[in-house]
């Protein structure tokens, strides 16, 4: 089938010029004023949802989509319109109990009445978060469609626990994948998830990977044997197999890595980590640090003998994506969506949730650092196929089709 071009642009002779680019098989012009809706943007950034939401947006700034994001801001005491990259307007909201109730739910009454300038008619709506869900509905009016992209479902991450606040997040979000006009996965694994559970909102699916803003930073190993793992602290992601598997290597074969613990999670349980690296005499060889900057984590990746992610359950991997970007050896368990985005020929993969064979491979690891190498080197143009700038015609053709 055939390419054809189609013309993005704005009424506004204020807006950047208008930009021509080749999307695909469809044609016409797109007018797009779409409102963005995520808890993350820029610096307001906690995880891989939050990089994938500032890249995904940049991209389509880059393109010539006019957007408009509101985003909690933790370190505002007062809202505030900023612009960013070519045509980003964003609307910073306090992390406060005056924007935010009950479950961190959006005031809509509030938002509204204080920024009247969003009772427009936008051509989309694009929810990145499941409580602004209520100012998505209001906005839409049943009439603008709503783009849903899903980061994780959240009964399978969170391994539908029973706690009300929990219950009610679950029920919100799956009233959003009902409403919405079309949902946006980002793996394989969690199309799977949705054909198994809602099989009836898979004709309104659409299955994109996250992409990566390409970095700067270059992989240089700096001191041997010290391995790093970046990420939330949470007992799904495999941090306590991990230090399992240290133990098994330190005390069964007498070898030690150094592992470098970078990211935070519920208090109680970072307490239980650390109490288990006490119990596996294993203080010397681990060390917490906390959540640090985005520059800092490339930083720390660059410098590492190896990145490890020993997810038991994973949607993707935006760590995993954002090592194999900048070239650092990668140990990764073979869990969900990661299993789609790190493969054998790239990295040493595991069983998720095996701890003997997480040993085995950062026995392996250890010893071959020359295999590490060669393992990374594949997986950095492995990742250079999922720069956004390699993904925008497919996320243009979603938006086409979602508007239309």
């Amino acid at each position: 089938m055939g390419r054809h071009l189609i013309t993005i642009g704005f009424e506004s002779s204020t807006l950047a010029p208008i930009k021509a680019c080749r999307i695909g098989w469809n044609t016409g012009v797109i007018l797009v004023n779409v409102l963005s809706l995520t808890n993350e943007f820029e610096e307001e950034c906690f995880g891989g949802a939050g990089t994938a939401a500032t890249g995904m947006l940049y991209m389509l700034d880059s393109m010539g989509v006019q957007q408009t994001v509101i985003v909690p801001r933790s370190d505002w005491n007062v809202p505030d319109w900023i612009l960013r990259g070519r045509q980003i307007k964003v609307l910073g909201l306090p992390r406060n109990s005056h924007y935010f109730g009950y479950l961190g739910m959006i005031r809509v009454d509030v938002v509204l009445q204080e920024f009247p300038e969003l009772s427009q008619t936008w051509d989309l709506i694009h929810c990145h978060a499941i409580n602004f869900t209520p100012l998505a509905y209001t906005l839409s009016g049943g009439l603008t469609p709503i783009l849903y992209s899903v980061y994780s479902f959240l009964r399978e991450e969170l391994g539908d626990r029973s706690e009300p606040e929990l219950q009610a997040q679950f029920k919100i979000q799956e009233e959003l994948l009902m409403r919405c006009q079309c949902i946006q996965l980002i793996s394989q694994s969690e199309r799977n998830y949705l054909a198994g559970h809602f099989p009836q909102y898979l004709y309104k699916t659409e299955v994109l990977p996250l992409g990566i803003s390409w970095p700067a930073e270059q992989w240089q190993p700096g001191n041997k044997n010290e391995f790093l793992y970046v990420g939330r602290l949470m007992d799904y992601k495999g941090i306590e197999d991990l230090i399992m598997a240290m133990s098994i290597l330190f005390f069964q074969s007498g070898q030690r890595i150094h592992l470098n613990i970078v990211g935070q999670g519920p208090d109680y349980y970072e307490a239980y980590l650390r109490k288990l690296v006490q119990s596996k005499k294993l203080r010397a060889w681990v060390k917490f640090h906390g959540r640090i900057p985005s520059s800092e984590v490339r930083q720390w990746m660059r410098s590492a003998s190896g990145l490890v992610v020993p997810s038991r359950r994973e949607a993707y991997g935006m760590v995993a994506l954002e090592g194999m970007a900048i070239g650092a050896p990668l140990i990764a368990s073979r869990a969900g969506g990661l299993a789609e985005l790190v493969s054998q020929d790239c990295a040493l993969t595991f069983e998720a949730g095996n701890v003997k064979q997480l040993a085995d491979v950062l026995r392996t690891a250890r010893d071959n650092p020359a295999l590490l190498r060669a393992l990374a080197t594949k997986a950095r143009a492995r990742a250079s196929t999922l720069e956004w700038g390699q993904l925008a015609s497919r996320y243009l053709m979603v938006l086409e089709r979602v508007r239309g």
